[in-house]
């Protein structure tokens, strides 16, 4: 265990990734890197991320904005209910910032992962911090073990969270990749159990079923809420044939759907057939 961590913090030292967010231990800023960073890949995050504090500094900044004006700095990351609970976070750290895994997981659109992610990299708090590129390189690492989380815990070095969970996740993205991993690069190669082995990297990959973005709900709701950013209390039936003159084409009782849980989830409001912002 301190073979590994001795390897894996002495690289990132010298190789770690210079990302923006790394350069700060501000708590709201972090937050706004860690929301827009979910699903999201990090060249995309970097200059949506210069632009959205460029504009909404502080906490306060964000919480006083008008939610059009939110999604059009949020645009282009996709995903757009993250936009607006961030802002309604943003509401509630104002006056202070939680600093426990269970004040962080009440605020909205915070869950168990953002919420360690957050006590890591802005308090460097001793907590476990998985996502998917240090999972797959626990188990690639530890093969056959599977208790990622056990395996998070014992080799965990005390006060030093914030360098090693960026550490791991620079390792994993850069050399441990799903389908072609660089073993002959990666740092890690003479302590891996997977190394150089195709049928432990194939048996360790988790496969997921995409469906492509053109069939997806997602295509919907985020150019309903688009449309809404531009012209806010739009009527339905001037958004679903806006949609349609867009190329996106979707059933009339599907789009009532979709409408339906976008406001279920907080991210529209629909007064007197018409459509607005929250």
């Amino acid at each position: 265990m301190n073979i590994l961590q001795e390897k894996v913090l002495s690289w990132y030292a010298r190789e770690g990734r210079k990302l923006p967010w790394r350069e700060t231990q501000d708590p709201y800023k972090i937050l706004v890197s860690e929301m827009m960073l979910q699903q999201t890949q990090v060249d995309r995050v970097v200059p949506k991320y210069h632009a959205f504090l460029e504009r909404f500094p502080s906490a306060k900044d964000l919480a006083t904005a008008p939610p059009a004006e939110v999604l059009q700095y949020w645009s282009g990351l996709g995903y757009n209910r993250r936009a607006l609970y961030l802002q309604k976070c943003a509401k509630e750290i104002v006056s202070a910032f939680p600093k426990t895994i269970e004040d962080l997981q009440k605020l909205p659109g915070i869950g168990s992962y953002t919420a360690a992610a957050l006590l890591s990299f802005a308090f460097n708090k001793n907590v476990v911090v998985v996502d998917v590129n240090i999972e797959l390189l626990y188990k690639r690492l530890f093969y056959p073990r599977k208790d990622v989380a056990v395996i998070a815990e014992e080799n965990l070095p005390l006060r030093k969270s914030r360098d090693w969970h960026n550490a791991l996740m620079d390792i994993g993205a850069l050399y441990c990749s799903a389908k072609n991993p660089q073993c002959t690069l990666c740092p890690l190669q003479k302590l891996c159990a997977s190394a150089f082995n195709a049928e432990r990297h194939e048996e360790t990959r988790v496969k997921k079923k995409v469906v492509p973005f053109k069939n997806s709900d997602r295509i919907v709701r985020g150019g309903i809420l688009k449309l809404l950013a531009v012209k806010d209390g739009q009527e339905i039936n001037l958004l679903f044939r806006a949609l349609q003159l867009q190329g996106i084409e979707r059933e009339k009782k599907l789009f009532s759907l979709i409408l339906k849980k976008l406001e279920k989830d907080g991210l529209v409001c629909i007064k007197n057939k018409k459509v607005f912002l929250p």
